[in-house]
């Protein structure tokens, strides 16, 4: 899925996340602990992220530590290895549990969607949350743009979300990719338009509504 940087930010994913154990679940308000937990995490997440962001731009790449994104970020060299495994890692800033999550998304919309519009209101969701930080979009921009390597990371990070849509809408028909091709097609599609979309909206300098931009996307290609 290659969107601009912007799209591989996780900042605000859906998706609930399961019990980590048979007592957690049996537990009065466990997932409501659970859910506050998981936003914690996701909001350290986001803030190492953008402060490796910042430091890159501001120092560039080989100029910065892990040690000075965990100051930054006020948070230990140990807490930060428990979010990213690199510095590279903290750049892109990518979530590897995200593109299960928009997978699942997928799989739970209505069965009456086709596999377009199924990833059309998950991928619609998921960038409209985006579009509240847009400093950080314009960040990550300008450091793709300085650091060719790690645009190529966001490419890679973006074409599994791509192949994980694939195979939800494959999942939902219980098709035959070797046979059908509608399933696939659709998410394909999907992507294509959001592509479009997000492309557009960066062009614009970040001005105007990206909801606007998705809507406008989509209603050429899943006009129903």
């Amino acid at each position: 899925m290659r969107l601009p940087p912007a799209t591989a930010a996780v900042a605000a994913d859906a998706g609930a996340q399961e019990p980590a154990s048979g007592q957690a679940a049996g537990r009065p308000g466990a997932a409501e602990d659970l859910g506050l937990r998981d936003r914690k995490k996701r909001a350290t997440r986001a803030r190492i992220h953008r402060e490796a962001v910042a430091l890159a731009l501001e120092h560039g790449v080989d100029g910065v530590t892990v040690e000075g994104i965990a100051a930054a970020a006020e948070v230990s060299p140990r807490t930060f290895f428990n979010y990213f495994t690199t510095k590279e890692d903290a750049f892109v800033g990518s979530d590897p549990a995200a593109a299960d999550r928009l997978a699942a998304a997928v799989e739970a919309r209505p069965a009456g969607e086709s596999p377009l519009t199924a990833v059309r209101h998950v991928l619609v969701e998921h960038l409209t949350a985006l579009e509240a930080d847009t400093d950080l979009w314009r960040m990550r921009r300008r450091l793709a743009a300085q650091e060719p390597a790690l645009a190529a990371r966001l490419a890679g990070a973006n074409d599994r979300l791509e192949t994980a849509l694939v195979a939800a809408a494959y999942r939902r028909t219980g098709t035959d990719p070797a046979s059908d091709l509608r399933p696939g097609l659709g998410a394909r599609v999907a992507v294509a338009a959001v592509r479009t979309a997000v492309g557009g909206h960066v062009a614009s300098g970040f001005t105007g509504s990206l909801r606007r931009r998705l809507d406008e996307a989509f209603a050429v290609v899943d006009p129903g």
